[in-house]
């Protein structure tokens, strides 16, 4: 098997079906699709598909979870992380393919983006191509190990991940955080290639556009343990600001609730200092 696709699924049969019909139906690709929703997915829902296979993780458990199932189950050479929201583009397997006897534990590749009911692109594939773009002036590799913000729109060696018992944590979100960071730090060699393979969508309700408390919350938590791993490998300068975290708690939940959350992120250990000389421009953006 060459391709292991696993997507974290949660009551949403349209984008679902999006998302498979981007997969070919081959032989040599397996799609695990992790149902967490509260009503379960019907075994024959992709009857047609010959690898496609239904698996079922608890609802409430997030995606986290539900990808933990996945690898579990995962018997490809290579992993692709595909959110039930997104697709991968017409011409994404004719890359992948081209890279399938690459000596690199990770491939990147690169991302367009859309709305989800509507085919048009918006700007959120602009900050997932920044690391490429920035790999490509620099070619320091630490660039895309460790300031690459997604699980997706890579390739990563299954032998890797099991060589290293990475998995992906249980949080309602940011659950991809550790494991980007774990499988970034532990890749004997990565590489960029200049093609996009992915189309990351915009859709009112998902993870990416709420930002409940205890979202906030655990994305804060979160950047704690990261920055704790970096700091103790000598790779400080890869923190991550939690600063964004408090504005919108601030914004969103108000003056109070920023406050608590900030001295909630300083008693965990994350400096909220780090990252100063990027607070104004992520004021000005908002």
């Amino acid at each position: 098997m060459n391709y292991s696709i696993i997507i974290p699924y949660c009551d949403t049969p349209d984008v679902l079906t999006r998302a498979v019909q981007s997969v070919p139906c081959r032989p040599d690709i397996e799609v695990l699709v992790v149902d967490n929703g509260r009503e379960p997915l019907d075994k024959s829902f992709f009857k047609e598909r010959q690898n496609v296979k239904i698996l079922y993780s608890p609802h409430g458990k997030g995606a986290g979870r539900a990808r933990n199932v996945g690898l579990a189950k995962a018997t490809g050479k290579w992993l692709l992380l595909l959110d039930a929201d997104d697709c991968f583009t017409n011409d994404a397997f004719e890359h992948l393919d081209k890279q399938l006897s690459a000596t690199e534990d990770i491939v990147f590749f690169k991302f367009t983006s859309s709305t989800s009911n509507e085919n048009h692109k918006v700007g959120r594939h602009f900050e997932l191509n920044t690391a490429i773009e920035q790999y490509a002036k620099t070619h320091n590799d630490n660039i895309l190990r460790y300031n690459w913000p997604s699980p997706c729109g890579k390739m990563v060696r299954m032998q890797l991940i099991a060589d290293h018992e990475i998995r992906f944590e249980e949080t309602h979100a940011a659950n991809d955080v550790m494991f980007s960071l774990l499988t970034g730090y532990y890749a004997k060699n990565v590489k960029a290639v200049d093609a996009t393979i992915y189309c990351v969508t915009t859709r009112d309700g998902s993870l990416t556009t709420t930002s409940s408390l205890q979202n906030l919350t655990d994305r804060i938590e979160v950047s704690a343990r990261y920055n704790k791993f970096v700091r103790s490998h000598h790779l400080a300068r890869y923190q991550k600001s939690i600063m964004y975290y408090i504005y919108t708690a601030r914004k969103q939940h108000g003056l109070m609730a920023s406050i608590r959350l900030l001295c909630h992120s300083i008693a965990i250990g994350n400096n909220p200092f780090v990252g100063i000389t990027h607070w104004i421009t992520t004021y000005k953006k908002q």
